[in-house]
């Protein structure tokens, strides 16, 4: 049977028709997959654009967030730091009080060392010249006030500033709420506006010896003004890939973070364009909304050109600022177009394996065309869900990868990673930034590179057995940076392990702490040394002598505790000023320095005295050769400016443990020493013997009676009478003080007298003396005996004072006596004292017409320049010479030529310490005019020597 054409070709025509369908379907899957991938690949586009952007933001964020917390750190320090500054000023100016206090205090009256004190604090100024010192009792009286001495004496009780706050009382309650002082805010006047109030913070303690408020203050918007320039100054420095940068607006726009001109001036506002000008204001008012994100447009690098840059923009309303942090958007166009080249260069790749797909379709669709599609449709289906799920989780860690490399890289502790055989792999630029190593430095090195030699094998085997057993070490360690300096850095190091708990890498993570260790460093020296001559002072003296006690006593030899005191110092510091004074105590500081062992110790107390411990001696004499070197090293002359200086020392030596065995004992026994070096002449040293601990007790006993001897009406003037030796008859009387305490035997002059002038007891002793002579004086004229001279002894001290000769004058008028008829004695000690004030004194007594009378002639240092300068009416021959005159012919000799002088220059002549006829006759064949001494009558009370000058009834 023949096949019709239909028939034959109709399985041509299906196969055909099958063919065109297959195809037909083969290309349009292959144009689906091509239009699918097209669609993937914006779709990455657009993913990787976002993702540019929101890192874009990201990055502007963290930097705004590090900015913001630093301004924070800035701002947070303004307070502490003035509350920290203002502390250590009024400590320095307690240290100064005290240190007056405790030199001047029983030696002038107290008024005087206030005054010292006072002078003492008011010139010092501070904080750029704002700062300075007031003083106030607690009863609201201004003492000291230097920017307004006239109120000064006044009572600030009920100032008050703007605010109605009572500024005296407060800073008087602050004083009182705690023994270390207290902190006090009020308000008031601004130095750059007078006529406005600003806050102000002070400081204030109790200065206990006079219930004093001692103080100062500051403004605080001065400080925080200073604060926020530093600010500036570190965020104009601050930058951030390649063209981030900060800018910082204040409310009227103005760039406060735009570099200085060439004379570090601001540059001028006006060259600000319009268009600037209100993009500044724009930001501005984004901040006050409370910030975000913006782009905006800015002046290119090309002049003339305009690029927009995105910022995060925040108000810091602190400091009244507009923070904004900016980068050209230019800055990520580079790294977006590269990614985007990538994933078309993708596409490109895969385009002909579709069309390649596409044919083998067509070719092997005949017969299975609908199972191949099927089969093609779900392997592209799943190739499409996997190629999804890729790049989610590529997508996903991409952005933790670049979480931890942002964390890793913008770190400000330095971070180094190694692998288990701890090899370095990589480090951060922290780790760059402390070290000064390069990754290409360190990495594939041990960290044994930054070892610095500080620490032994033993430490470090100590750090990895910890890190071995634990999986972590955190301390303090000393490593070396790349230019061979040593640093401390606080470490810690951590073990990274895999999940079968194999050790994968070892993290170090570390600060350069050298600043905090400098810190203490400093707050140790402030508190353990003299700020003056930087030698211990008296904690770290006592901390030292403690462990050189141990020393000793384990050891068992001895240590010498020597207490020095420069002999006259005051002199010299009252007379050429404070400054003199200090750079004097700096040069007796670096003398005694170079003196001692650098096993010894040497300390300075306060004022003018200084300690040195001589440690590992055999035996006490050991300590000799130290003392003399001292004496002779601090007894050379000091040259300072232009005044060549004498200064001698008084040394005072304690031996451990013959006079003591602990501190106490020993200071206390070299200081009673060293009081009776000074007593014995000065300028030598003494050991402390049982003897001299009795001399310094019975010391205190006179020192503590005399201070109430007045009060108590146990002093006693008697007179002794002055007799012609050719007549016999009274002419003058010597006034002599005793004492006589009520609980005890009396006490002879020689003993108390010194300890009056050591302590300033002499001033108010002195004078009534005087005035007690002087009325004694009148009284026995007004009784009918007339006259007769009354001779009272004067000591230095009472010399040095100006308003001695006030009270002179006061006394006279007081009696209604004569000046001629008071006769001043003084010793040939006063040509010795470099203090000009005596010369004017004495001076000023001749001046009014009183007698000056020089004692003890021919026993000191008389020159006879000094009886051509000064205007004596009296020479008084000393009794050494009187005593042996009928047997020593040199002491004859010596008489006839004092009677001699004194007679040629007009001056009167009275013999001591007559005692015998003889003596008597000799002296007036020698020429001498007046005698007094036994032989005529011993020191009696006043009623005894009216029997005697009172004529006969």
């Amino acid at each position: 049977m023949k096949l019709s054409i239909t028939d034959q070709t109709l399985p041509r025509y299906h196969l055909l028709g099958t063919l065109i369908v297959v195809l037909a379907l083969a290309l349009s899957l292959g144009g689906s997959f091509m239009w699918m991938a097209q669609g993937e690949h914006l779709q990455v586009i657009q993913r990787l654009e976002k993702g540019f952007e929101l890192k874009k933001q990201e990055r502007l964020r963290t930097e705004m967030a590090a900015a913001i917390g630093y301004l924070d750190f800035v701002h947070s320090r303004t307070e502490t730091a003035l509350q920290e500054a203002l502390r250590e000023k009024v400590s320095m100016a307690l240290q100064t009080a005290q240190g007056i206090y405790d030199k001047e205090h029983g030696r002038r009256p107290e008024a005087e060392v206030k005054r010292l004190i006072i002078e003492a604090l008011r010139p010092q100024r501070f904080f750029d010249g704002r700062g300075y010192f007031f003083v106030d009792d607690q009863r609201g009286t201004c003492i000291l006030l230097p920017i307004a001495p006239a109120l000064e004496g006044t009572s600030l009780w009920d100032n008050r500033d703007d605010r109605g706050h009572y500024i005296m009382r407060g800073l008087i309650d602050a004083a009182r709420s705690n023994t270390a002082g207290g902190l006090s805010r009020y308000r008031w006047y601004s130095p750059d506006d007078p006529r406005k109030m600003s806050d102000k913070l002070a400081f204030v303690r109790l200065f206990e010896p006079y219930g004093w408020v001692i103080g100062t203050g500051d403004y605080l918007y001065k400080w925080e003004e200073a604060r926020l320039r530093e600010g500036l100054d570190r965020l104009r420095a601050w930058s951030f890939g390649d063209t981030g940068r900060f800018m910082v607006l204040d409310d009227e726009g103005r760039m406060l973070t735009q570099p200085p001109t060439a004379d570090g001036t601001p540059p001028p506002e006006a060259e600000v364009s319009p268009q600037e000008r209100q993009t500044r204001l724009r930001l501005v008012a984004l901040g006050h909304a409370g910030g975000g994100i913006t782009a905006f447009q800015w002046p290119g690098s090309v002049a003339g050109s305009q690029d927009t840059r995105t910022a995060m923009v925040e108000a810091y309303t602190p400091w009244k600022i507009t923070v904004v942090a900016s980068l050209f958007d230019e800055e990520m166009q580079a790294a977006l177009a590269s990614e985007k080249d990538s994933a078309a260069a993708a596409l490109r790749v895969r385009m002909p394996q579709f069309i390649g797909m596409t044919v083998i379709a067509a070719t092997l669709a005949l017969g299975a065309s609908l199972l191949f599609s099927r089969w093609m449709s779900s392997l592209f289906r799943a190739y499409h869900a996997r190629l999804d799920a890729h790049t989610r989780t590529l997508e996903k860690q991409a952005g933790e990868l670049r979480l931890a490399g942002h964390v890793f890289d913008t770190s400000r502790e330095g971070i180094i990673i190694t692998d288990p055989e701890t090899r370095i792999l990589a480090v951060n630029p922290a780790f760059t930034l402390i070290t000064g190593f390069s990754p290409e430095d360190v990495v594939g090195r041990s960290p044994g590179v930054l070892r610095s030699g500080y620490h032994t094998p033993e430490f470090y085997e100590a750090m990895w057995t910890s890190i071995r057993d634990t999986g972590s070490w955190s301390g303090e360690i000393y490593n070396r940076r790349k230019d061979g300096h040593v640093y401390p850095e606080q470490i810690s190091i951590g073990t990274v392990r895999g999940p079968d708990g194999e050790v994968r890498h070892y993290v170090g993570t570390f600060l350069d702490i050298s600043e905090r260790k400098e810190a203490e460093s400093r707050i140790r020296h402030l508190a353990e040394f003299d700020t003056l001559t930087q030698l211990p002072n008296r904690a770290l003296l006592t901390d030292r002598l403690s462990q050189a006690i141990a020393m000793a006593r384990r050891n068992g030899d001895k240590l010498a505790v020597l207490f020095i005191d420069l002999d006259r110092f005051k002199n010299i510091n009252d007379s050429l000023g404070h400054a003199t004074g200090d750079r004097i105590l700096q040069e007796v500081a670096s003398r005694l320095c170079l003196i001692v062992r650098e096993s010894d110790t040497v300390s300075r107390l306060g004022g003018d005295e200084f300690v040195v411990v001589v440690t590992s001696l055999e035996h006490a004499g050991n300590a000799m050769p130290t003392a003399q070197k001292i004496l002779a090293s601090l007894g050379r002359p000091y040259q300072i400016d232009d005044h060549e200086l004498q200064l001698t020392p008084s040394i005072g030596i304690a031996i451990y443990p013959d006079n003591g065995n602990d501190n106490e004992s020993l200071l206390k026994n070299a200081d009673a020493a060293m009081y009776h070096a000074k007593s014995s002449g000065r300028n030598n040293f003494q050991f402390f013997t049982p003897e001299l601990n009795q001399w310094v007790t019975d010391r205190l006993r006179i020192e503590n009676g005399l201070r109430h001897a007045l009060e108590r009406e146990e002093l006693q003037v008697h007179y002794q009478p002055q007799v012609d030796l050719a007549t016999g008859r009274i002419v003058g009387c010597e006034a002599l003080l005793r004492w006589f305490p009520a609980d005890g035997a009396p006490i002879p002059p020689d003993r108390f007298i010194p300890v009056a002038e050591e302590t300033g007891m002499i001033h108010p002793i002195g004078l009534w003396v005087l005035d007690e002579a002087c009325r004694q004086l009148a009284q026995w004229e007004a009784e009918g005996a007339g006259g007769i001279r009354m001779a009272v002894n004067v000591a230095v001290p009472q010399l040095r004072r100006p308003s001695f000769v006030d009270g002179v004058e006061s006394i006279l008028a007081r009696h209604h006596m004569k000046p001629g008829r008071l006769e001043i004695e003084v010793t040939e000690s006063v040509f010795l004292d470099p203090d000009a004030q005596i010369r004017e004194t004495l001076r000023s007594l001749t001046d009014m017409g009183v007698k000056l009378s020089l004692d003890d002639f021919g026993t000191g240092y008389s020159s006879l320049s000094y009886l051509k300068n000064f205007r004596f009416d009296v020479l008084k021959i000393d009794r050494s010479f009187v005593s042996e005159l009928a047997r020593n012919h040199d002491d004859m000799t010596l008489v006839r030529a004092i009677s001699s002088i004194a007679r040629d220059m007009s001056l009167i002549t009275v013999a001591e310490g007559i005692e015998s006829d003889e003596q008597r006759r000799i002296l007036t064949a020698l020429g001498c005019n007046l005698g007094q001494g036994y032989l005529f009558s011993r020191p009696i009370p006043p009623s005894e020597f009216r029997r005697l000058v009172m004529p006969a009834n």
